[in-house]
């Protein structure tokens, strides 16, 4: 029989909320601008290729596989864009898109947030891993320092939710910039530019509240493991 233990569940709830909340505003706000006409007539794509001119930024652009799966990899410099943001030329197109160019724009001025989180990927996808494995090993076989360790290992996983919300909040905040100083958008149109990035970031918030909730609940039983030995 399956079981889920209730201090779990308890720990996990505040973020279960507040990702459902996010989630459903996230799918309502950007399904309603993204079927909003933008007054300028401007595509995703359009907004993007005007202001990489004008900030001279160097990006290569592509097309993102999936609906909602539009991001900036610092790796190659390569913008994708879905199909929707790209061809369509609504207030959700051009927020999204320039979001996106705020990263290449956080990019291309060594933002010290944005160059943290890139080094320390490699540890991350490793830590979220093997850190469960040393968690729950650790318990079992009564192992307390590889418990411990289990921990260290993915407590990087939850830094690396927590670094992200900076760099998402500065890469909107710097849409917005683009989006007033090129005006991509009409000033009236601007409020729902932002409901569409602010939803989004709240994504990122409930990502960093489940991740504080699942390091919560391990330390806490670690160090009931640890009390009893």
């Amino acid at each position: 029989m399956f079981y889920v233990d209730p201090l779990y569940i308890l720990f996990s709830l505040p973020a279960l909320i507040l990702s459902i909340v996010a989630s459903l505003l996230l799918r309502y706000w950007n399904h309603k601008y993204i079927n909003t006409p933008a007054s300028t007539n401007l595509t995703g794509l359009e907004a993007v290729q005007k202001a990489a001119i004008n900030y001279n930024l160097n990006v290569s652009l592509t097309q993102a596989k999936d609906y909602l799966g539009d991001h900036y990899n610092p790796a190659d410099k390569t913008l994708a864009l879905s199909r929707e943001v790209a061809q369509r030329p609504t207030i959700a197109s051009i927020a999204v898109a320039t979001h996106e160019l705020g990263h290449a724009q956080q990019h291309q001025t060594n933002n010290i947030l944005l160059s943290l989180r890139s080094f320390i990927v490699p540890v991350v996808n490793i830590g979220t891993t093997f850190g469960y494995i040393l968690i729950i090993f650790g318990i079992i076989l009564s192992l307390t320092n590889l418990a411990w360790a289990g921990i260290v290992l993915f407590s990087f996983s939850t830094f690396f939710s927590l670094l992200t919300l900076p760099i998402e909040i500065d890469a909107s905040r710097r849409a917005i910039n683009m989006i007033n100083e090129l005006r991509l958008l009409n000033p009236m149109e601007i409020g729902g530019a932002k409901k569409v990035l602010i939803a989004a970031s709240l994504t990122y918030v409930a990502a960093a509240v489940a991740s504080l909730a699942n390091l919560a609940y391990f330390v806490f039983q670690v160090r009931g493991f640890s009390n009893r030995d």
